[in-house]
C-alpha cells in the first residue's frame, strides 16, 4: 500500500488481525430503553432504473418507541421526485430525461430521533445514447495474432445508427478489418519489441460523444486471456504526487450480472494484500449491492489498517470483476468511501488525516487490486479471525454502524473481501508476476500479470525454482547480514526493499536509504522449515541521487526496517525484487500441481 509520505509499504494483514481486537461500545439513544436503539433498513423495489422509471423505496424501523417512522430526501436535489410520502415508504421516479448515468441516494430519517439514518442507492440509467464493448476488460494478445468479434451494444440509438471505428496510434499499432456498425476485428501488427497499447474506440454515429474504449496490449510474446497488462508508471495524478515502483493493472467492475460496467485503470497490484478496494471517487455512477448484517439490517463496512496508521474504510460490496479474459462473478470488494464521515477511532488508527488515503493523489492509485496468499481478507494460514470460529472478539476489520457507533462484527468467510482469483473459473490458485530487469532507474517497466498456477502453458513453475514454503504467519526466512529475518515475505505493494541495516539513512527522508555510493548486498532466502536456499544479489543506492519524479521505476533502492526486541524480523521482499523475475503467489489452500498453497517460488 502507498504511503504517500515518503515510502510504501503494504505489510500482509495477519499482524493486524490478531493484535487489533479492541471494539468500540455503544450507547443509549434517547427515548428508548438503555442498549436498545432505533435503527432503520431500507428496501427498494428496483434498484436500477432507465428514465422515468419509478421505484418504491420500503423502510423498516426497528424499536421505534413512538411509532412515527421516517422522513424522506433524495440526493442529489431535484434530480427526480419523490411521492407517496407515508411513514414507511416512498416512491422515486427518476427524471424523464438523464443526460449521464447518476446514482441517487435516498435516506430515510428516523422522526422519533433524527440522529438515526438509513441510505439506499439507486441507479439511474441515461437517457442520452450510450456504448459499451464485448469484451469489456483490456486485453492481452500477441503480435501478429486477431481479436475478433469486438462488438458494440447500443442503448437509445432510435435511429439503429451504430458506431463508427477509430483505432489509436494511428500508426505502429495495428489495424482493424471487417469493421460494421456494430462489431470490428483488430489486427496486432507482425512485430513489436516490447508491449504496445492500441485503443479501440467506437463513436456512436448518432451522438458523437457517446463512445466506449477498448485497450488491446499487443506482447512479443506470452499473452493469452490469463494475461493483463501490468505497467510501472508515475501514477493517476503524476503532476502533483508522481508514484513510484508501483505496479497497476486495469480492472472493470460491474453491476452484478448486468453489463453495466466501468474499466478502471492505475489499480495497484499487491501481492501483499487480499482483495479488489476500488475508490468510490474511480466508479462515481456505478451502483453496487452493499453487504448488510443478516439481524440488524446495517451495512457491512470494511477497515483495512497499515503500520504507517494509514488506513482506507468503506463498505463492502458486490460486483462482477473482469481482468483480460479472466472473470469473477458476484465477489465482494471494499468501496473506499470518499466521505468521512462516520469513520470509527478503531479503523483511523491513530492518523489525523481525515479519510487517510480515499483520494487518487493520496493512494497514488484508483484503488488495490490484492491478490496475495489468502482467499480473503481474515484468513491466515487456515485460520479465520473474523468469523467467530476462533472465539475471539470480532477484529477492527469488519464494522456495522448503528446510530449508538460503529462497532466490530463477525463475518463469515463467504461474505469476506475476497481475493478475485479464487473466483475465477479455472486459473484461480495463485497469479504470476514477470517485469523486465530495472538495473537502476528508468521512466516505465511493463510486464506481466498472470492468472493461475501450472494451469496453463503460460504459468507452469519451471523446475530450476525455488519454491518456499511458509510459517503460520505466511512468512518465510531471510538471512542477512548475521541476522536471520524470520518474518520475512515477498510484497509488490512495497515500493522498495525494507530490511534492517547499518546502511546509511537519508537525512532528509529516513524512510530510505543514502550510501555514498552504490552498495552491493546479499541475502539467502529460505522456506519456514530451513530449506530451499537461494542467495539473493542485489545493491542499494542513494535514494536522493537517484529519484526524479519522472521516473518511475527504481531497481536500486531500499529503506530501514525497524526490528523490534521480543518480535521477529522482517526483509520486505518489495517491487525492485520482482524486476528481472518471475515470481509466483500461491493461494491458501488451493491446488497447485500436486500440492496447496500458499507458498511464494521463483
Amino acid at each position: 500500500m502507498t504511503y504517500g509520505r515518503g515510502g510504501s509499504v503494504r505489510a500482509f494483514l495477519a499482524v493486524i488481525l490478531v493484535f487489533g481486537l479492541a471494539f468500540l461500545a455503544g450507547c443509549s439513544s434517547s427515548g428508548t430503553p438503555a442498549g436498545i436503539s432505533v435503527s432503520i433498513s431500507l428496501s427498494a423495489s428496483q434498484p436500477s432504473l432507465t428514465p422515468g422509471q419509478s421505484s418504491t423505496i420500503t423502510a423498516t424501523v426497528t424499536n421505534d418507541p413512538s411509532n412515527k417512522g421516517v422522513s424522506w430526501t433524495a440526493s442529489p436535489s431535484g434530480f427526480g421526485t419523490l411521492s407517496g410520502a407515508t411513514s414507511t415508504s416512498v416512491v422515486y421516479t427518476a427524471p424523464a430525461s438523464v443526460p449521464t448515468a447518476t446514482a441517487v441516494t435516498i435516506t430515510a430519517t428516523s422522526v422519533a430521533s433524527s440522529s438515526v439514518t438509513a441510505s439506499i442507492q439507486i441507479a439511474v440509467q441515461s437517457s442520452a445514447v450510450s456504448v459499451s464493448l464485448t469484451p469489456a476488460a483490456p486485453q492481452t494478445i500477441n503480435q501478429g495474432q486477431q481479436l475478433q468479434n469486438i462488438t458494440a451494444t447500443l442503448t437509445n440509438d432510435t435511429s439503429n445508427k451504430g458506431v463508427s471505428w477509430t483505432l489509436t496510434p494511428a500508426t505502429g499499432a495495428g489495424t482493424l478489418s471487417g469493421a460494421t456498425t456494430t462489431s470490428v476485428t483488430y489486427n496486432a501488427p507482425s512485430s513489436v519489441t516490447s508491449n504496445t497499447l492500441a485503443t479501440i474506440t467506437a463513436t456512436s454515429v448518432a451522438s458523437s460523444t457517446a463512445t466506449a474504449k477498448l485497450e488491446i496490449t499487443v506482447f512479443p510474446s506470452g499473452a493469452g486471456p490469463n494475461v493483463a497488462s501490468l505497467t510501472v508508471t508515475t501514477g493517476p495524478v503524476p503532476a502533483t504526487n508522481p508514484a513510484f515502483n508501483l505496479a497497476y493493472v486495469s480492472v472493470t467492475i460491474c453491476q452484478p450480472g448486468t453489463t453495466i460496467c466501468q474499466t478502471v485503470d492505475d489499480v495497484q497490484v499487491d501481492t501483499g494484500s487480499v482483495g479488489l478496494r476500488i475508490l468510490q471517487s474511480a466508479i462515481p455512477a456505478l451502483v453496487l449491492p452493499s453487504l448488510t448484517d443478516s439481524t440488524t439490517n446495517n451495512v457491512v463496512n470494511n477497515c483495512i489498517t497499515f503500520a504507517d496508521t494509514s488506513y482506507l474504510w468503506g463498505p463492502v460490496q458486490q460486483a462482477d470483476i473482469k481482468i483480460g479474459g479472466e472473470a469473477a462473478a458476484s465477489t465482494y470488494i471494499q468501496t473506499v468511501s470518499t466521505s468521512t464521515a462516520g469513520i470509527p477511532t478503531a479503523c483511523s488508527n491513530g492518523s489525523t488525516i481525515p479519510g487517510d488515503e480515499n483520494t487518487p493523489s493520496a493512494l497514488e492509485a484508483n484503488g488495490i487490486l490484492g491478490v496475495g496468499l489468502e482467499p480473503t481478507d481474515c484468513i491466515v494460514a487456515g485460520s479465520d479471525f473474523c468469523d467467530g470460529s476462533l472465539g475471539n472478539a470480532p477484529p477492527n476489520v469488519y464494522f456495522e454502524c448503528p446510530s449508538t457507533g460503529c462497532q466490530p462484527v463477525s463475518v463469515p468467510a463467504n461474505l469476506q473481501v475476497t481475493n478475485p482469483v479464487v473466483n475465477f473459473s479455472v486459473d484461480n490458485n495463485g497469479v504470476v508476476i514477470q517485469l523486465p530487469a530495472v538495473v537502476s532507474v528508468a521512466p516505465t517497466a511493463s510486464g506481466s500479470l498472470i492468472f493461475g498456477i501450472d494451469t496453463e502453458a503460460n504459468n507452469a513453475i519451471p523446475n530450476t525454482a525455488n519454491v518456499f514454503g511458509l510459517d503460520t504467519n505466511d512468512n518465510f526466512i531471510t538471512l542477512y547480514n548475521g541476522q536471520s529475518l524470520t518474518a520475512s515475505f515477498i510484497d509488490s505493494g512495497s515500493s522498495v526493499l525494507f530490511f534492517p541495516s547499518a546502511i546509511t539513512v537519508c537525512t532528509d527522508n529516513p524512510a530510505f536509504y543514502c550510501p555514498a555510493s552504490l552498495t552491493p548486498q546479499s541475502a539467502t532466502n529460505e522456506g519456514a522449515t530451513g530449506t530451499p536456499a537461494s542467495l539473493v544479489d542485489f545493491s542499494v543506492d542513494n535514494f536522493d541521487n537517484l529519484y526524479n519524479p519522472a521516473d518511475a521505476a527504481y531497481g536500486t533502492i531500499a529503506g530501514p526496517e525497524t526490528c523490534t526486541a521480543g518480535s521477529a524480523c522482517t526483509f520486505d521482499w518489495g517491487l525492485p525484487f520482482f524486476y528481472g523475475r518471475t515470481v509466483f503467489t500461491a493461494i491458501d489452500g488451493q491446488a497447485v500441481a500436486g500440492g496447496t498453497g500458499p507458498f511464494w517460488a521463483y
